[in-house]
């Protein structure tokens, strides 16, 4: 959406990837020094919980979804959840380009071609691929959810789409969650090694979380019901320190899954207390790093705010969208 609406503007492209980079750059690379330089330096850290050393040079540069991924125990290295970041960057490294070269229409349809190609591709790598792991962290083959979010975005800013959607969003989100149970029920799981949830599940949730967020922003002026509950001030704080928690969750969950026997827990009463000490932790660190760290950081991107060669046009739910979203954008966006 913000592609799309700053696509007349003279620095489109430093705008977006100088703001991104301020966002997303500086406390992922605080993390990386504090767990690959800092800790290893200061403290007897086993050598399961690192990536090898070999392979940290794809994390500094934002690749290492390319690279097999050992499974240690049932957790995965400290710095094992960063693959996703390193496909959402991959993708915006390129969709600037791609929003810029290719006209709004053009680009709905593409998208809604790529998403069945991708599912193919997807579908196919499942039945033939040895490490079902590199499938789930390919950038190409995972591309589709992102595609999901920006044919909606386009959708919203077109007058047609847009009151296709009001009419017809809600019965559209009870199809695509009824199918997300069917998925589920299916695959008598969650894992991405069951074939239904590798192949059409993928597809299927990212559907229904589009329809939940196209409802939220349909219903933006209407003061709905989903309206007040997102935007419930818990639900606000954790969107706004949702960054940090997604960067140091990892860390503090393989903390304490490795801590939970020798303090003699065990079973659903254990379970529960590493539950909450592990979301408080993640809260805590989270709100931390965002005060103290981050925001000071935040308050530069001023410096890149996108600049119009003409008067901003109007586009449809403009108004709307920017009046609602503006306290509340996720910390996650540029």
């Amino acid at each position: 959406g913000i592609l799309l609406d700053t696509r007349s503007c003279s620095n489109y492209f430093s705008s977006f990837w100088m703001r991104r980079t301020l966002r997303i750059f500086p406390l992922y690379f605080l993390a990386l020094g504090v767990f690959l330089v800092a800790a290893p330096a200061v403290l007897p850290v086993p050598k399961e919980a690192l990536p090898p050393v070999a392979d940290q040079v794809y994390y500094w540069t934002y690749l290492n979804n390319w690279i097999p991924m050992g499974e240690e125990g049932r957790l995965v290295h400290v710095l094992g959840h960063f693959w996703s970041l390193a496909v959402e960057e991959q993708f915006y490294l390129l969709w600037p380009v791609v929003v810029w070269l290719v006209p709004p229409r053009i680009l709905l349809r593409g998208c809604a071609v790529a998403c069945v190609l991708i599912l193919a591709a997807r579908s196919w790598a499942f039945f033939s691929a040895g490490d079902l792991g590199m499938v789930y962290r390919n950038t190409v083959l995972r591309a589709d959810a992102l595609l999901y979010g920006a044919a909606g975005a386009l959708m919203l800013r077109d007058e047609v789409w847009a009151r296709r959607l009001g009419r017809h969003i809600r019965a559209l989100s009870v199809l695509a969650w009824s199918a997300s149970a069917l998925v589920l029920v299916s695959a008598v799981g969650t894992h991405y090694y069951r074939m239904p949830v590798m192949t059409l599940g993928m597809a299927v949730f990212s559907i229904a979380f589009l329809t939940l967020i196209l409802q939220a922003v349909l219903g933006m002026n209407r003061n709905s019901r989903l309206q007040r509950f997102l935007c419930h001030p818990w639900l606000t704080a954790t969107g706004r320190y949702s960054y940090g928690m997604y960067v140091w969750h990892w860390p503090a969950a393989y903390v304490m899954y490795y801590a939970y026997a020798p303090l003699g827990l065990s079973g659903l009463p254990g379970a529960a207390l590493m539950l909450a000490a592990g979301l408080a932790v993640t809260f805590a660190l989270a709100w931390a790093s965002y005060e103290f760290f981050e925001s000071p950081i935040l308050t530069t991107k001023r410096f890149f705010a996108p600049r119009w060669r003409t008067a901003q046009p109007l586009a449809f739910f403009t108004a709307s969208v920017s009046a609602g979203s503006t306290s509340n954008r996720s910390p996650t966006m540029p």
